[in-house]
């Protein structure tokens, strides 16, 4: 019972990593419009940024914002489908341009989280109610499925081809899945269905 619970503690912890807040640097802001420190919040909420970075993503901000009146402007009143692709992808590139790759995939992970969570305990419940799991598997299963979620996200969104981005995310799957299988003894196939290996043991939790 006890590796449950630190089992569980692991799962929060990585939760609650990518979500912790940052307070912004209102001195160095104080310069810009309140919707633009709105949007450098947005970020920091996931990453630590120190003033200077804050700075250059409230000065990309407003050159976002310019552009997307601009671009209402020159629609009539409305935002095309290409302008706001547009303006997505100027988000994109000013963040690349910003942020190191750590801090990146550390927003990502951010944006990302909840979503993620939530189809791994959807799988986690699926596979349970249909193979009559235990409570540690379904606990195992949430946690590989939940981090298979995350970084795939997060992969394809940062990888620089999608054929890079397809081999990782293979490889990412075949490590968290190796874990379901060495911790409590079930095997979850490609095709989602579930083969016993062999009976929970508990003692597989402990280090040797």
């Amino acid at each position: 019972m006890k590796n449950i619970y630190i089992f569980a503690a692991i799962l929060f912890s990585c939760i609650c990593g990518s979500v912790s807040a940052q307070t912004l640097d209102v001195v160095a802001l104080k310069s810009f419009p309140p919707s633009v420190v709105r949007e450098v919040f947005e970020i920091a909420r996931y990453v630590k940024l120190d003033g200077d970075t804050q700075i250059a993503l409230a000065e990309a901000f407003e050159n976002e914002d310019a552009a997307f009146v601009k671009a209402v402007e020159a629609d009539g009143g409305i935002l095309s489908v290409k302008a706001t692709r547009r303006l997505a992808k100027m988000r994109e590139r000013a963040l690349a341009d910003i942020l190191s790759d750590e801090q990146l995939q550390q927003y990502y992970r951010g944006i990302f989280d909840a979503e993620a969570l939530a189809e791994g305990n959807a799988v986690a419940d699926k596979l349970r109610k249909k193979y009559k799991l235990t409570d540690q598997n379904w606990k195992f299963i949430r946690i590989a499925f939940y981090k298979i979620g995350l970084e795939s996200r997060v992969i394809n969104k940062l990888a620089a081809s999608p054929a890079e981005a397809k081999k990782k995310i293979a490889a990412l799957r075949k490590e968290q899945l190796a874990t379901i299988e060495e911790k409590g003894g079930i095997r979850v196939n490609d095709d989602m269905t579930v083969t016993v290996v062999r009976p929970f043991d508990p003692n597989t939790l402990h280090k040797e």
